[in-house]
């Protein structure tokens, strides 16, 4: 503010409007009345650090997201192929060793049929 004296002897206060300007509307607003989300102040943060420290952690973040997508279809992709070849080279098995089971006890039903022993 610019203060001058006149010849009359009145002051006449100038402002300097480049100041007013500046000043933001939510300044005028005392800090009790200002209702802020959580997203609002996130994003007011953006003007507290430097744009290196925000393009380091941009780059962090990007890196951590991508090495965990690449980590994702990486697990996803040995799951598949781990149950997949399980399953084909254990079915046939499970299907065999079932199949040894019914012809033994077949072949002991026709024993004790034909030698007619009493079963225990």
């Amino acid at each position: 503010a610019v203060v001058s004296t006149q010849s009359t002897g009145l002051r006449v206060c100038v402002m300097d409007f480049a100041s007013i300007e500046d000043v933001d509307e939510l300044d005028l607003i005392p800090d009790e009345e200002l209702h802020e989300t959580y997203m609002e102040r996130f994003v007011g943060l953006k003007e507290m650090f430097p744009r290196p420290v925000l393009n380091a952690s941009s780059s962090i973040a990007g890196t951590t997201k991508s090495a965990s997508l690449w980590v994702y279809h990486f697990a996803r992709s040995a799951v598949w192929i781990t149950v997949t070849s399980a399953i084909i080279l254990a079915l046939p098995l499970s299907v065999e060793v079932t199949q040894i089971q019914i012809s033994n006890e077949m072949k002991n039903m026709r024993k004790d049929t034909l030698f007619n022993q009493p079963k225990l």
